[in-house]
């Protein structure tokens, strides 16, 4: 592997440096009805304050922090302290904010980080009609725990969308009453308050509709996917299938430059806070590090090895699905039997002599069920679906394994939630009958073959992109009949792995947790588990559990990885480590809390070059931002040589503990050894050949806690839990 150039990484950071000597902050412990008077948080509260006021857990303090307060007291505060961080925080927030105000931006302060993000109106590109785009920035005050000094995050938080229509005009636009199509204060979430003559707020709808002087004509609300359903502004994204990927390196670096430029590199702001006049940060070269070349090498089947999924797989799969008779049963609308029989044609002999029959993939011969299901309509489905598998005469051979091919006409990702929730009914009847499913959506499989048809590449020669899905649905469905489509080339160690994801369910607003995605070293695929979030003890057995199947298997691990989707914090860490000690086994625990997005709060880019300028680093490389917290790239330029079709992935954000060495850090050599096993384990996804930025224990992790909230109640305790049916 190339080895990264250390001297031209560039971060999101604005380093500055605290004034030299102590400023004077005016005080008060009695609650005064001034605007813009702060209560400061206990953590918030300046050593010298609390010193000089004799100020207990319980009392309170006020400051303006750079205004007079009546009937205070001043206070030398010195920013430098240790121990004032939190404050020297909050005061430059504070500042932050009035500076951004007074430029006549709209600023919001988040509720739980309490940092500054700032909207810009921004038309550009403005793909919804009857709407106002802006553009939205954080602005973060922070501390570089590596490089030791204070810094400023500038980071891009994606667009949003206010929409022009007020919330009055919209509740109001219904004019039937029975209508099945009613408008209700549900569809609003965050809305854009325009009163004449007054600051524009952005809040909660809730929040601010709670307000006795509230009026919802100066109301704007932006848009999420319920009120764009509910407009009628459904974007058709099956283009996207034939669009290249855009590259959101530059994108991104252009909004937060341009912001700079415009709002922080002047005099009066470096007068609040004195940024480095160069601007963005260059890492720091002792801070950048590279994974193993071989943390990438793949086993695939009769012995071989390969980087590339897409490659490699063609060699056929590690392990075979054990299964001797496996049949494929159709389900599909019957007007689109054409379609269904041609991809079972597809799945049998080849697409285009490109993709080569699902036999390869399995590793073994199948067969078509001669009985299927042709159901009318969506409307239908369910109950056509329920009497077909009650009356129909499908074996009951162990030996004999079935997999439901399911041409849908709505997908798990449609707008409208009814029909959605169709998707994960039909999936849900099926496993109970002992049947996994592979879906693939009607009308883009349609399109993707009209468009295969109709248009060549830069060479003249015919499209076969079609080919790409045969073959990640081929290797999902490898899986799901509990084969090994590949796993990680490296011996195999006594460790354990195990994954915590989260999905919150925006209907019914509960956070399911998948936990005990269990594997070991090699990427092998153990078991899971699924329950709610405050079902600690529940997790805490789920992992007890993999910890003795394991065990059983392979003897005691030498070492516990529980990659978690967030900070773990200590009443969840404690629940395990009674686990353990119930259990009579001592042995280290590491946390590696992975965020389940990819990380935008920090940007890290590479500075262009002769030979490379789309500015994403090196596949591999992190930077250590201190405190055992990373930044990993994860991407597919391996070499200068890059394809851009596998996309730009933004770095994902990594943090390592051993919880049971309270605040001591984990030394370098473990944090390398786990930062590579989080890159080894994205890439043995058995849902695509493509390269995925996050690891499989937290992508499976989130999947199946994504779908179990569709289920009946409670039938999520009893399904398969040793077979990726959720891929």
């Amino acid at each position: 592997m190339e080895k990264v150039s250390k001297g031209n990484l560039y971060i999101n950071i604005l380093a500055f440096n605290l004034p030299a000597k102590p400023i004077k902050v005016q005080f008060t412990k009695v609650r005064v009805k001034v605007n813009d008077t702060v209560q400061l948080a206990q953590k918030n509260r300046p050593v010298e304050a609390v010193q000089l006021f004799g100020l207990k857990q319980e009392g309170k303090l006020y400051t303006k922090f750079v205004d007079e307060l009546p009937d205070s007291t001043s206070v030398m505060v010195d920013l430098n302290t240790p121990e004032n961080y939190y404050f020297a925080k909050r005061y430059y927030t504070y500042r932050l904010e009035h500076y951004f105000r007074s430029l006549g931006l709209i600023v919001t302060i988040n509720r739980i980080t309490k940092d500054c993000q700032v909207w810009i109106r921004n038309d550009a590109d403005n793909e919804y009609p009857n709407s106002d785009k802006y553009d939205r920035f954080t602005v973060k005050v922070d501390y570089d725990h590596f490089n030791n000094n204070p810094q400023l995050v500038l980071s891009y938080d994606r667009p949003s969308w206010a929409c022009r229509s007020s919330v009055s005009q919209i509740l109001n636009s219904v004019d039937d009453p029975f209508s099945d199509k009613q408008p209700t204060t549900d569809l609003f979430s965050r809305v854009l308050y325009k009163v004449p003559d007054q600051e524009a707020i952005i809040d909660r709808y809730k929040f601010l509709a709670s307000k006795r002087d509230f009026n919802d004509d100066y109301a704007f609300p932006f848009f999420n996917r319920d009120l764009i359903s509910f407009l009628g502004l459904d974007n058709d994204t099956s283009d996207d299938y034939f669009a290249k990927p855009t590259n959101k390196y530059k994108r991104y670096y252009a909004k937060i430059k341009a912001f700079y430029e415009n709002y922080l590199d002047n005099d009066e702001f470096r007068s609040i806070c004195n940024i480095n006049p160069n601007g963005f940060s260059l890492v720091n070269p002792a801070q950048i590090g590279l994974t193993e070349s071989e943390s990438r090498l793949l086993a695939f089947g009769n012995g071989t090895t390969n980087y590339s999924p897409q490659a490699g797989i063609n060699k056929g799969p590690f392990l075979p699905t054990p299964y001797t008779h496996i049949r494929l049963l159709s389900i599909f609308p019957e007007k689109d039997m054409d379609t269904a029989r041609d991809l079972l044609v597809y799945f049998k002999d080849n697409y285009k002599n490109f993709f080569n029959g699902l036999k390869k993939y399995l590793g073994k011969p199948f067969g078509f069920e001669k009985q299927y299901l042709a159901f009318k309509d969506t409307s239908t489905i369910i109950s056509e679906l329920d009497a077909f598998l009650q009356n129909s005469q499908l074996s009951q051979d162990d030996d004999t394994k079935y997999i439901a091919i399911y041409l849908t006409p709505v997908g798990k990702y449609a707008s409208d939630r009814k029909a959605r929730n169709i998707y994960y009914q039909v999936k849900e009847r099926l496993l109970r009958y002992g049947i996994e499913s592979q879906c693939i959506e009607t009308a883009k499989m349609v399109k993707l073959i009209e468009h295969d048809n109709t248009h060549t590449d830069r060479f003249g020669n015919p499209l076969k992109n079609f080919a790409y899905t045969l073959q990640n649905m081929a290797i999902a469905i490898n899986a799901k009949l509990k084969g090994i489509p590949w796993c990680l080339a490296c011996p195999k160690k006594n460790e354990l792995v195990i994954g915590v994801g989260a999905f919150r369910n925006v209907e019914t607003n509960v956070q399911y947790i998948g936990a005990a995605f269990s594997f070991n070293n090699t990427g092998t695929f153990n078991s899971f588990e699924c329950f709610q979030k405050d079902e600690l003890s529940e997790m805490a057995g789920a992992i007890e559990n993999a910890i003795i199947n394991f065990t059983n298997v392979n003897d005691k691990p030498e070492r516990l990885i529980i990659h978690y989707y967030k900070p773990m914090n200590k009443r969840e860490f404690e629940k395990i480590e009674r686990t353990l000690n119930n259990l009579d086994i001592d042995i280290p625990v590491y946390v590696v809390s992975i965020s389940k997005t990819e990380a935008e709060d920090y940007f890290l880019f590479e500075a262009p070059t002769s030979t490379f300028d789309q500015l994403m680093p090196m596949s591999g490389t992190y930077v250590n931002l201190g405190r055992n917290s990373f930044l990993l790239c994860n991407n597919t330029r391996y070499e200068s040589k890059f394809n851009a079709s596998d996309g730009f992935p933004f770095p994902i954000k990594v943090k390592i503990e051993c919880p049971s060495n309270g605040d001591q850090l984990v030394d370098e050599t473990t944090c390398d050894q786990l930062i590579n096993q989080v890159y080894q384990f994205s890439r043995i996804y058995w849902k695509s050949v493509k390269q995925q930025p996050l690891p499989v224990t937290i992508a499976y992790a989130e999947m199946i806690a994504q779908i179990v909230p569709h289920f009946s109640p409670g039938y999520f305790l009893s399904y398969d839990k040793d077979n990726p049916w959720f891929l």
